[in-house]
């Protein structure tokens, strides 16, 4: 091991934390200390003790280990192990002597941070407590005080005395004399030292030979042990050595053991017996039994009730088609009778071709029947009409006659006769139409055609009668003559009323005439049919003999009693067939019923029932065999039975042989010898004793073995020497030992001695005190020059050094400060004032005197680790607090343990001292929820003489400083409204800011959202923060989700600021306890108005119209409003619709939209989401607000 100042090896300046392992104080302050701290974790150790007991010592001495040589705590005697960079190192410092090792090689100190910063990284919590209680102001300085590294250079420059001009008394000549004096007496005092000092050597050696005989008295006094030890077990092997040999096999309970088996044994010798004598009675049994001695063959039985069932069945169908039978032949004879036959076999072939001949035959002749009655009734009708006179011989005369008639007989007269004639003539002609269409509607074609010429008859008569002209001269003479030569009858005179009368019966001639020959002309049409039905009769008449003859049919039946003969044959023919059927039933049901009972004869035969008569005797016959095979089977299981039994009984009787026999063997006896195994039993439990007492004297005398050895006065002649020369050897290194304490005492005295006067230092002080008196003068001389200078160099020291490290040390504090709160507040600095605020991440500004005391102190504790981080080179050293959280409220040392682990989480060991038993609960149980390592370590006693690790488990009152994680459902339960309830989702509104608003609303991955919570981030904006300072990868959040997610965030904002146009701000009861519009009286009325319509100020006007707050005057509502419109809580600008929020939400991501970043679903289920959380947002949801054209 080296000096600290050997040139030759490297300065460690490795960019690691350093970690204390182990710190042992032997001395400080010029005594003498025992504290030993081992196993300090790299994370947070708490260090626990009552006061006095060391904690501050360590404290301290963490800096002696880190900076020895910038101590003031005289020679201190401290070594400590500690790792950096991986690296194992360990420190002496003894005094001015410094010593480094690492990994067991000398080395050179690692380079530290500057030894002026060493207090930086010692500090108590009760001075930052303070200072959260002081002014805005004073806490401004301290942070600004903590960002410059804690110099307060004009604090300084006061505390020296600069600036000030002081005169003192002139002493110089009485201060050098004393201090001759105190230097003469400080020379005679170190004299004397050194003498004691050279001593030392020689009593120490005294003082080890004497620790020496101390450790050879403890190693003779356990040779004595060994030797009692030795002694105790000869006589207990002596005891147990008087016992039989074979009881070394003994347990105790043989003799009972024994007599039970003999017990055993013959119970089962009479089970045996008893077995043999039922598996006899049950061969006997089997033997008897007129059936095979296996029994009947497989499927016997089932054979044999199978065979009765199918012959009774053969039985029930013969007795069935003897039924069929007799009610066929009764309706085969009941048939015949009708049918008259003598032929029964030739009428059975008559097969469906003849019959269907037969009914052919019998159709025709009722159609031959049928035309004749036709022809007949025609023949009835037209066969004797023959006209006398001819119809067209009728029709001339007709027309002459209206000829006659239509030439007037003078030009006076002419046309009255016209019409007359014309009326006559149609009057005529409709007589024709009208019998000619009787005709025809009766089935003559010729009446149509009378019916066809009357009409023209008419027509022209009706044309011809219309003429107008008057004739120069008549012609009816010569129409008189023409008509006596047609050979009809002449009207008696050719008068006109005569000539109309006969024009009548001459008109009703003709039609007579033409309907006669219309008769005559259709029966001659119809009078060739009669030929072809004679024809057709005698064909009819040939095949009536054919069939007759095949049929054996009288011919002379008619149509009808033939078609009855062919039903009445069909009928035959049926019931004929059905009878046969039944006798081929009847056959066959016998032929099965004589075969199924020889099946069943032939299966009884074998067993003494040689002969089956009927079904009864094969029943009697099966239930009998059922019975012998169950009598059989029952005879057999007897038999097996039995047969187990004296199995089970001979093994029985065999095994509890063995067993008997292995119990003599055992203990080396001969059979039969129970008598002298019931002696064994009895001593039993003295020969226990016996050999329990032998072997707890065989392990006594082990273990004092062993004690001797590791004792550290061990020699090996002790273990054969005898008591007597153990005994005087004991006691001549017991009167050595006497001395160990005497000679301590002395050696602790002047030692102690020796150290105070190094540690007084009273020479150095005698002989700086003599020359100080000797140069007061002239330092008097110099002292207020130095004032007058040193004020000048504070003030340009402070000027230059107050702004010059602050950029970076805030900016390292904001880091730290939004570590330490999950991004909640962040530190904004003001350059240009030299002032800083805090800002929450909704973005709202905090002064300082608003913010809580936790979270003051984990502000200006950042700001100090800024400092401290932003000078340090490399190097990261612990950071000791010493009584953190001495009287400070529970949200303040939540706080502060919050901003200590998170400084243990980034790697920096932190040494925790505290005399408050429940700080240590207070510790573990926020710890214990993270993971933070936290190590407890426990001082006991006065100056610490005993270091425990461990600590105690009770529980403080102490809530997390952050808010604490949630308990989240199962993974297999955590679906995004489940979530909701879980963490108690606030409700968001758009007069919120878009940075309070809830994770759960952006993102529907709940697996994301749990990772997120789970680190205390909850709301956007800490998110948000967190991205800033580019740590996403805390919660495990890639940096294209939070793009989508920040574009989300976008569009609520902007949907968010379109909802908010034409509403004012909220009105809150500070608003109305501005204004004189509300008085005292009314002021909580009003107050809980405006809480249930939300805040808005034109439902508090309307509210208070309506008599919501009684007595409320109008005047006052009326000076209510001018203040809402001045505050600008009510607005004269028209509200959007919820079409122009979602429009603006949409446009404000747009270029995500299109760039895929985010989907168009995702923009509506967030809004959705806000708004199925807002009662007041109902009609806000975009799939009810948007249309086509958004």
């Amino acid at each position: 091991m080296t000096n600290a100042s050997s040139p030759d090896m490297p300065t460690a300046t490795a960019d690691a934390a350093l970690h204390v392992r182990r710190l042992a104080v032997q001395r400080m302050y010029g005594r003498s200390f025992g504290l030993d701290v081992e196993g300090l974790d790299p994370g947070v150790n708490v260090i626990a003790g009552p006061n006095g007991s060391g904690k501050t010592t360590l404290a301290r001495a963490v800096t002696v280990l880190l900076w020895p040589e910038a101590h003031g705590w005289g020679r201190p005697l401290v070594e400590g192990t500690f790792r950096l960079g991986g690296e194992p190192w360990r420190v002496d410092v003894e005094g001015s002597r410094v010593q480094y090792q690492k990994d067991g090689v000398p080395a050179s100190p690692p380079s530290m941070p500057p030894p002026g910063h060493r207090g930086r990284y010692h500090m108590s919590l009760r001075d930052l407590l303070a200072a959260t209680e002081d002014s805005e102001r004073a806490l401004a300085d301290a942070i600004l005080q903590e960002a410059q590294g804690g110099y307060d250079v004009p604090g300084a420059a006061g505390a020296l005395g600069f600036g000030e001009y002081a005169k003192g008394k002139l002493k110089e000549t009485r201060e050098v004399e004393e201090a001759r004096g105190r230097v003469e007496a400080a020379r005679s005092l170190h004299r004397d030292l050194e003498r004691k000092e050279r001593s030392l050597r020689r009593l120490r050696r005294e003082r080890d030979e004497a620790r020496a005989a101390a450790r050879r008295r403890d190693a003779l006094e356990q040779a004595l042990a060994v030797v009692r030890a030795e002694q105790e077990r000869q006589e207990a092997e002596r005891t147990f050595n008087a016992f039989p040999e074979g009881m070394q096999a003994l347990q105790g309970d043989e003799a009972d053991r024994l007599d039970r088996l003999r017990a055993d044994r013959e119970a089962a010798v009479e089970k045996r017996e008893e077995a043999t004598a039922q598996r006899t009675e049950a061969e006997a049994r089997i033997a008897e039994s007129r059936l095979p001695a296996d029994g009947l063959p497989d499927g016997t039985l089932d054979t044999l009730r199978t065979a009765l069932q199918e012959w009774d069945e053969a039985r029930t169908a013969l007795e069935q088609a003897e039924r069929e039978r007799a009610r066929a032949a009764k309706t085969e004879a009941a048939e015949w009778e009708r049918l008259s036959g003598d032929d029964k076999e030739a009428a059975a072939q008559i097969d469906g071709p003849a019959v269907d001949a037969v009914q052919s035959l019998a159709e025709s002749r009722l159609e031959v029947q049928g035309r004749k009655a036709a022809l007949r009734a025609l023949e009835r009708r037209f066969g004797e009409a023959d006209p006398e006179t001819s119809p067209e011989q009728l029709r001339r005369g007709v027309e002459q006659l209206a000829e006659w008639l239509r030439e007037p007989a003078s030009a006076s007269d002419g046309k009255g006769r016209g019409r007359v004639l014309r009326y006559v003539v149609l009057a005529g002609a409709g007589t024709v139409v009208v019998g000619g269409a009787v005709l025809g509607l009766g089935g003559a074609p010729l009446g149509w055609v009378v019916a066809g010429a009357g009409a023209v008859v008419a027509v022209a008569a009706y044309f011809a009668t219309r003429s107008t002209g008057v004739a120069t001269e008549t012609r009816r003479p010569d129409l008189e003559h023409r008509f006596e030569r047609l050979d009809l009858p002449t009207p008696s005179t050719w008068s006109v009323d005569a000539v109309h009368a006969h024009l009548d019966s001459l008109l009703q001639d003709w039609t007579d005439a033409r309907l006669e020959a219309a008769k005559a002309q259709e029966w001659a049409r119809h009078a060739d049919e009669a030929d072809a039905i004679e024809d057709k009769q005698a064909e009819l008449d040939e095949r009536e003999g054919e069939l007759a003859d095949r049929l054996h049919v009288d011919p002379g039946l008619s149509a009808h009693s033939l078609l009855w003969f062919v039903q009445r044959l069909g009928a035959w023919q049926e019931a004929w067939t059905e009878g046969m059927g039944a006798e081929e039933k009847m056959r066959e049901a016998e032929r099965q019923a004589e075969t199924w009972r020889e099946k069943v004869e032939a299966l009884v035969e074998p067993y003494g029932d040689d002969h089956v008569e009927d079904i009864s005797d094969g029943q009697a016959a099966l239930e009998q065999l059922r019975e012998d095979q169950r009598a059989l089977e029952a005879a057999h299981a007897d038999r097996e039975n039995a047969q187990q039994r004296l199995d089970q009984a001979t093994e029985q009787v065999e095994r509890i042989d063995d067993e008997i026999a292995q119990l003599f063997d055992r203990l080396g006896l001969d059979d039969e010898s129970d008598e002298t195994v019931a002696e064994w039993c009895a001593q039993f439990d003295e020969y226990e004793a016996a050999e329990e007492a032998l072997n707890r004297a065989e392990r006594s005398v082990e273990l004092e073995r062993e004690r001797l050895k590791e004792r550290e006065g061990f020699e090996e002649s002790m273990l054969g020497a005898t008591a007597e020369e153990l005994e005087r050897r004991k006691e001549e290194a017991a009167r050595q030992a006497e001395r160990v304490d005497a000679l301590s005492d002395r050696i602790s005295r002047i030692q102690q001695q020796v150290e105070d006067a190094k540690t007084d230092h009273d020479l150095e002080e005698a002989l700086a005190e003599h020359q100080s008196a000797r140069q007061a003068l002239r330092r008097r001389g110099r002292r207020d020059l130095r004032r007058v200078v040193g004020q000048a160099l504070a003030d340009v020291v402070h000027e230059r050094t107050r702004n010059q490290d602050l950029p970076a040390v805030f900016a390292r504090a904001d880091e730290l400060f939004r570590h330490i709160t999950s991004d909640r507040y962040r530190l904004d600095l003001d350059r240009a004032e030299s002032t800083f605020r805090v800002v929450t991440d909704a973005g709202r500004g905090l002064a300082l005197q608003e913010l809580s005391g936790g979270t003051k102190v984990q502000l200006l504790l950042a700001v100090r680790m800024a400092f401290v981080e932003t000078q340090e080179q490399g190097i990261r050293p612990p950071l000791v607090l010493d009584e953190a959280l001495a009287n400070s409220d529970d949200g303040k040392a939540a706080a502060m343990i919050e901003a200590v682990r998170t400084i243990a989480a980034e790697g920096r060991q932190v040494v925790y001292l505290t005399a408050q038993s429940d700080e240590v609960a207070k510790w573990r149980r926020q710890l214990d929820e993270t993971d933070t390592a936290l190590a407890v370590h426990t001082l006991s006693g006065a100056d610490g003489e005993s270091v425990a690790a461990g600590g105690t488990r009770e529980t403080g009152g102490l809530r997390p400083g952050r808010p604490a994680s949630p308990a989240l459902p199962p993974p297999e339960e955590r679906s995004h409204e489940a979530l909701a309830r879980h963490l108690d989702v606030p409700v968001w509104t758009p007069r919120n800011e878009v940075a309070a608003l809830h994770l759960w609303y952006l993102t529907d991955d709940a697996d994301r959202l749990c990772r997120a919570v789970e680190a205390a981030y909850r709301r956007w904006g800490q998110l948000a923060g967190l991205a800033e300072r580019d740590a996403l990868s805390l919660i495990d959040l890639d940096p294209s989700t939070y793009r989508r997610l920040e574009a989300l965030a976008r569009a609520v904002e902007h949907w968010a600021a379109a909802w908010r146009v034409g509403r004012g701000t909220p009105v809150g009861r500070a608003a109305l306890e501005a204004t004189d519009a509300v008085s005292d009286t009314f002021i909580d009325d009003v107050t809980a108005l405006a809480e249930r319509v939300g805040g808005e100020a034109a439902r508090i006007l309307d509210g208070l119209r309506n008599g919501a707050v009684k007595r409320f005057r109008s005047d006052k509502v009326d000076e209510l409003e001018a203040y809402f419109r001045a505050e600008g809580h009510l607005t004269s600008e028209a509200e959007r619709p919820p079409e122009a929020w979602w429009r603006r939400a949409l446009e404000a991501v747009s270029e995500d939209l299109e760039a895929g970043r985010v989907r168009r679903d995702e923009v509506e289920a967030v809004l959705r989401r806000i708004c199925d959380r807002a009662p007041t947002l109902k009609d806000g949801s975009p799939t009810e607000t948007k249309d086509g054209s958004t």
